[in-house]
């Protein structure tokens, strides 16, 4: 048999590494290696290598014994080698699993110290608000309210009463709305009098403006008319009668 001078590396199509993986996993071929290399070692140093096996002395092993052992190590090997592979495979899975997981922790984690820093430096807005004081709403709130409010000295106390005071200023602000809103809704009204009273006013203004145009057309005409030039109607002269005298004159008698 002839020693192969270099090893490759193993196909992806080695049925070595097709091998399912048993149950009960094999030994670890380790504690064997050591007998057959000095086995191996043997039938290389001998000094006939291509004698028979049948013809060899009673202490050797045979070559085909040599080579089957070689086997059955390789194969317990490769299940090992392959359940190894699983195995980090799996365990590779779980740590991207896990790191995905860490890397997720780590977002939220930013992102709960950034809230923690926004609250941390957050200014109330009603600290901004013209609240009455503590004196003034303990002096204008009702009963009911300050009976809900818990004890002086307790931890809630300073908590509630801010609450209380921001509800009271609430109700008052829905008060004045509900004023505001009263007074818009005159002001509409006295906005829509005030259009259907510019509206008759126009509509006055147009028939006086008729009126007025008529008005200046009739003084126009009678002015015309007074200024017209008085007719003289021609009348005849008839000659006044001539009396008749007294005595009518003699009449001288004529030359013949």
């Amino acid at each position: 048999m002839v020693l192969p001078k270099t090893i490759l590396g193993p196909s992806p199509l080695d049925p070595l590494l097709l091998l399912p993986i048993p149950s009960p996993l094999p030994s670890s071929p380790q504690p064997d290696l050591d007998p057959l290399l000095q086995a191996i070692q043997s039938h290389i140093d001998s000094p006939s290598p291509l004698v028979p096996d049948n013809d060899l002395a009673g202490g050797e092993i045979p070559i085909t014994v040599l080579t089957s052992a070689i086997r059955q190590i390789t194969r317990k090997s490769q299940i090992l080698l392959n359940n190894a592979r699983n195995g980090v495979a799996e365990s590779r899975n779980q740590l991207d699993n896990v790191d995905e997981d860490l890397r997720g922790v780590e977002y939220e984690l930013t992102r709960v110290r950034d809230e923690i820093r926004k609250c941390s430096e957050y200014a109330p807005a009603y600290e901004e608000m013209d609240l009455p004081s503590t004196e003034e709403y303990l002096g204008q709130a009702d009963e009911v309210a300050l009976g809900a409010l818990p004890p002086k000295y307790s931890e809630d106390h300073e908590h509630e009463l801010t609450i209380a005071r921001l509800e009271y200023e609430l109700k008052e602000i829905e008060k004045r709305e509900i004023l505001l809103s009263q007074i818009s809704k005159e002001r509409d009204n006295l906005i829509k009098a005030k259009k259907e009273i510019k509206m008759k006013f126009d509509a006055v203004d147009v028939h006086l403006g008729g009126f007025s145009r008529s008005a200046n057309a009739v003084a126009s005409k009678l002015k015309d008319v007074a200024d017209l030039p008085t007719t003289q109607i021609p009348i005849e002269s008839t000659p006044a009668p001539v009396p008749a005298p007294a005595f009518a004159p003699a009449v001288a008698p004529s030359a013949e």
